[in-house]
């Protein structure tokens, strides 16, 4: 979307006065780029560049596991494009927010080249955005850092037919799109970078240095497991008929619209995007096929495949019921729906324990940010690596 087609409610009037030089000589700002879209709800004027300075450039990766020291996954294993947006607050602080928005970014795209990293200005890691927008588009040129601005904010989507709008009125932009977990494209899109500008500086400020964007699917994993009372059991039990599914009816999520809203004002404390999706109706009646490593598997477990399913991040879905056949007895167990909310990127477990008198009750559940590997081979089911 061209930022020129934008309505801007909030724009400023007097854009001219608002055009900020940035001194020659400066040092500069790599920006390593993970995914980046946004727009704000007030005054976005493009901002003209100066002919020298330090470029601002970009790299991307995904999602990586969190309070874990391990890098993240380069993008450009799974992609090799996305869309960009940048803007800046000219005013502002930490205690009253920052705001006088300025775009930046407006909606570049940035491609993938082998063998290119630091071979221009503007390529840091092998991620390009200089020229490389599509036939009969503006030209993409080189953009420098201002430092005399408060805060730059930056995110992204890596399908470029994506766009989205500004939305209320505390300046904001939301990037909407159709995701079906069936599908092996679904794009990512990325949290929201935000850095700012002030004193004090400290070992760990971004501004001013490459800026990291991590990208994550828009989709959750989910997927549940027994284990035994009696760990001997295993070798004596058949499970058999396993169904997890919504208490009340209705079915699994696995297509819809996700919603990504990223404020481009406010504090830091604020900078944080936020998602929702809007489910439609079809979907999976039931989970039907439980999870296993080949150590934990009980009797008669190779019928079926070791499964995990992608499905749409909901909430407020209500209460699940496990039911099963534990050596031909009828078992069932229910789920609270406090355990039933799925955020995008995570991983959920739900492990059941299978008792000596052959009852069932919920042991754990647990959640971990996903490493994707989409199985090409079966849209179905998808193999999930955590970290």
């Amino acid at each position: 979307m061209d930022d020129k087609d934008v309505k801007r409610p909030y724009l400023e009037r007097n854009h001219e006065a608002k055009r900020t030089h940035v001194p020659k000589g400066l040092m500069g700002l790599i920006v390593l780029f993970m995914g980046l879209m946004g727009c704000s709800g007030e005054e976005a004027v493009e901002v003209s560049q100066p002919e020298t300075g330090t470029a601002i450039a970009f790299a991307a990766e995904q999602q990586k596991e969190q309070a874990v020291t391990r890098a993240g996954t380069p993008l450009k294993n799974y992609v090799q494009q996305f869309k960009v947006y940048g803007f800046k607050n000219m005013s502002g602080d930490d205690t009253n927010g920052y705001s006088d928005l300025q775009q930046v970014f407006p909606g570049y795209t940035v491609k993938w080249q082998d063998n290119s990293a630091a071979t221009s200005t503007t390529n840091s890691s092998g991620w390009e955005y200089l020229n490389q927008q599509a036939l009969g588009q503006t030209e993409q040129t080189i953009k420098y850092w201002d430092w005399s601005a408060a805060a730059y904010r930056f995110f992204a989507v890596t399908d470029l037919k994506v766009s989205g709008e500004f939305v209320g009125d505390d300046g904001a932009y939301e990037v909407t799109y159709r995701v079906d977990a069936e599908e092996d494209d679904v794009p990512y899109y990325s949290h929201l970078w935000f850095s700012t500008g002030q004193l004090p500086t400290y070992s760990d400020k971004q501004f001013g240095r490459p800026v990291q964007l991590v990208f994550i699917k828009p989709l959750s994993i989910v997927r549940f497991m027994f284990t035994f009372e009696n760990p001997d059991d295993k070798l004596y039990t058949e499970l058999t008929e396993k169904d997890f599914r919504p208490t009340l009816g209705g079915t699994i999520k696995r297509s819809g619209k996700v919603h990504v809203t990223y404020p481009l004002t406010g504090t830091a404390a604020d900078a944080k995007e936020t998602f929702r999706s809007d489910a439609e109706s079809s979907g999976l009646v039931a989970f039907t096929q439980d999870y296993y490593e080949s150590d934990d598997a009980y009797i008669n477990v190779t019928e079926k495949p070791s499964t995990t399913y992608a499905v749409l991040p909901v909430t407020d879905q209500g209460n699940y019921t496990l039911s099963l056949y534990v050596n031909g007895e009828p078992q069932e167990c229910e789920v609270p729906a406090i355990y039933m909310n799925w955020l995008p990127g995570y991983t959920y477990t739900y492990i059941f324990k299978i008792h000596v008198n052959k009852g069932v009750s919920i042991d754990i559940v647990q959640s971990a940010f996903t490493e994707w590997v989409d199985n090409t081979a079966d849209h179905t089911d998808h193999t999930v690596f955590n970290w």
